[in-house]
């Protein structure tokens, strides 16, 4: 009988609008479904928006195929305790450290509310520097009330990558917590990007370049970094940014700098983009731009760079070594020159050069993909959590992160440390 797995995410398909975590969830639940029994109880909306899923029936446990869900907004402490009993799961995995969810997930657990099993929690970037600069108060009174308070303890903790494993326990051990069980699996990634790399129908010309920015309009995504680099540059620059507005303050920011670039520099606001379309899209512009602040992963990235589209990205992901494959730049947000000379590269490349470095980064992906192995150690995290006799909340632990290693070599199998 397969191992029951009970998952808790504000958002899921067929949403779209929180990005990377939809995405995530999406493709582990495809790759896992016939290993373990899923159960996800979620929103029954995307993100931003007052109507519920059209399509959806809320309230109710159903197959979607092969996956149970339980769409909602009833995320009382009641109800969720309900659910979780009506389940009965073998393991708990949280989606977000913050989130109001997770939380009362937490104190059901705490508290013995709840059947008693196993939880694992990924932060999805959230205790990044970057991140936990934005609010960085509020989230550090928090985090701090409920560390020492032991809603955390004994959690085992998922991490995306080697640095999102270190940033884990840089933030833990600020805390005056240790480390605890720390997993790295790498998220899986949709099935398509094992797929004979697609010709692109740009033809880009030296001094006019078209960039895409492809993300959630927040300060965490920094768009306004973007456009404020713009401000120097030479020759024709086209920039069309996707995503939902999160965060309506910072889009009004971002559209009074828009409004004040200079007439070579043009921004076109194209709104949010259904999942379905983004490949076409990202083929038909130049360059990639996601100065971001933090990613744990960024699905954003990766897509882009699959679809043949160089990335010009902050230095803040695990993908920083673009400039050395000759797929993109990762430039610490600080070198503003260094951006600025970037931008004007990618302006200044003739045609030939740029389906070079379309070329890398194609194989960039494919490089990446054939020496690691998500899935994989996605079940060896599970299958260790569901081996584990005493799952109550206890404060030691051992860190069970794997080496540092660079972002696309093959991980190390998961050893007791």
């Amino acid at each position: 009988m397969r191992k029951k797995i009970f998952i808790l995410a504000d958002w899921f398909s067929p949403g779209y609008k929180a990005g990377g975590l939809v995405t995530a969830l999406a493709n582990l639940t495809r790759a896992l479904n016939d290993r373990f029994e899923l159960f996800v109880m979620t929103r029954d909306r995307d993100l931003g928006d007052s109507a519920a899923y059209p399509e959806i029936v809320a309230n109710e446990w159903r197959s979607y195929p092969r996956t149970n869900i339980f769409y909602t907004t009833d995320f009382s402490l009641a109800n969720l305790r309900r659910q979780i009993e009506r389940v009965r799961p073998d393991a708990v995995y949280l989606n977000s450290f913050f989130s109001s969810i997770s939380v009362k997930a937490l104190l059901l657990r705490k508290f013995g509310l709840a059947v008693k099993v196993p939880f694992v929690l990924a932060p999805r970037g959230e205790l990044s520097p970057g991140a936990l600069a934005l609010k960085a108060g509020k989230k550090a009174t928090y985090s701090n009330l409920a560390l020492r308070g032991g809603l955390y303890a004994g959690v085992c903790w998922h991490a995306s990558s080697d640095r999102e494993a270190r940033e884990i326990g840089a933030f833990l051990e600020s805390h005056g917590q240790k480390r605890g069980t720390v997993f790295t699996a790498s998220d899986i990634p949709p099935a398509g990007w094992s797929a004979p790399a697609i010709g692109n129908a740009r033809r880009p010309k030296s001094g006019a370049t078209r960039f895409i920015f492809v993300s959630r309009i927040s300060p965490k995504k920094n768009l306004l970094f973007a456009l404020e680099a713009l401000w120097a540059v030479s020759g024709e620059v086209e920039l069309d940014v996707y995503g939902p507005i999160d965060d309506a303050t910072y889009w009004a920011d971002c559209e009074r700098a828009s409004r004040a670039l200079p007439t070579n520099v043009s921004v076109h606001y194209r709104g949010a983009v259904a999942p379905a379309d983004i490949a076409t899209i990202l083929r038909e512009h130049d360059f990639f731009l996601l100065p971001t602040l933090s990613e744990n992963f960024g699905y954003a990235i990766l897509e882009a760079l699959a679809e043949g589209c160089p990335a010009l990205i902050s230095d803040t992901t695990p993908w920083n070594d673009l400039a050395a494959r000759s797929a993109g730049w990762a430039i610490p947000l600080r070198e503003r020159g260094e951006w600025i000379r970037a931008i004007d590269q990618c302006v200044a490349m003739d045609s030939e050069t740029h389906a070079k470095m379309s070329e890398r980064a194609r194989e960039y992906v494919q490089a990446w993909l054939s020496r690691i192995n998500p899935v994989r150690e996605t079940i060896e995290m599970f299958d260790f959590v569901l081996t584990q006799s005493n799952p109550a909340p206890r404060h030691a632990g051992a860190d069970r992160s794997r080496h540092e290693e660079p972002a696309y070599a093959a991980p190390a199998r998961e050893t007791r440390k």
